[in-house]
């Protein structure tokens, strides 16, 4: 089986710029485009969704992402815990008022890492989730690191390596704020409308997120998916901004939306 790997960004179901805060409204319209598109063609389906203005603003105040030692650190540590799960709480019950059957999966609770890897992992959870007519949820979260004493993995991380653990390559979807990958940030003039993964005239001009992202931005996202799908670990991935009503129902219906990357 084939699986679609769906990711809501930080910066789109959160106000980046105000701590603690959701977007409730937004997440209940992506919420029912997920359920359109499920309704129309079921597939297997598994969301991840970043921190955004809940876990990314302690976690830059701590460095929790490069490693945790001393007491404070570790005080941070739990903090960055606490927002991310506070936010994986609300967007759980949106979706679920949606009518999608969605199990949330706490990466601190099953996840061990080294040196901001994946070490130790039990996906059989995950697969036998979506064999049941289940959708998994996963987010950023803390972890404890054999190597750092304790990081962030982020959603990419976690599906960095689901991507060597399914059956199949899936599909990648990334749905952010911005359009796509655009060759002039930040004037946003010129929108890419494919980049193939065997290519390296993207990172010359891709930058970081422009609000707080310990895990990367954009640079890091497009470098990611064409490593996974240079590699044959995924079948593609399509950039792509969740503001847009409708995009993220027409990203899991094969629709063209944003930028593409593909083998």
């Amino acid at each position: 089986m084939t699986v679609t790997l769906l990711k809501l960004g930080g910066s789109l179901i959160t106000d980046k710029n105000r701590a603690h805060t959701a977007r409730p409204e937004l997440i209940r319209r992506l919420a029912g485009e997920i359920r359109e598109a499920l309704d129309a063609e079921p597939f297997p389906l598994i969301i991840g969704h970043g921190s955004g203005s809940f876990g990314h603003i302690p976690a830059k105040k701590y460095g929790t992402r490069n490693e945790v030692r001393t007491g404070a650190e570790w005080a941070g540590f739990a903090e960055v815990h606490s927002e991310a799960t506070a936010l994986n709480r609300i967007f759980i019950d949106i979706l679920r008022e949606a009518g999608l059957p969605v199990l949330s999966f706490v990466p601190m609770d099953c996840v061990r890492s080294s040196d901001g890897k994946v070490d130790r992992w039990d996906t059989d959870v995950i697969t036998d989730s979506i064999t049941r007519g289940l959708i998994p949820v996963i987010f950023g979260d803390t972890v404890f690191d054999s190597v750092r004493g304790g990081t962030i993995l982020s959603t990419e991380d976690l599906f960095l390596h689901l991507c060597a653990v399914l059956p199949e390559p899936p599909r990648i979807l990334l749905a952010g704020l911005e359009s796509g990958v655009w060759k002039d940030y930040p004037k946003n003039t010129e929108l890419i409308d494919t980049i193939r993964a065997c290519s390296g005239d993207t990172e010359a001009y891709i930058r970081g997120s422009e609000f707080t992202d310990v895990t990367g931005g954009m640079q890091e996202k497009v470098h990611l998916m064409k490593t996974l799908i240079a590699g044959g670990q995924a079948a593609s991935a399509v950039i792509f901004s969740g503001m847009q009503p409708g995009n993220v129902k027409d990203a899991l219906t094969g629709s063209r939306t944003g930028t593409r990357i593909i083998p």
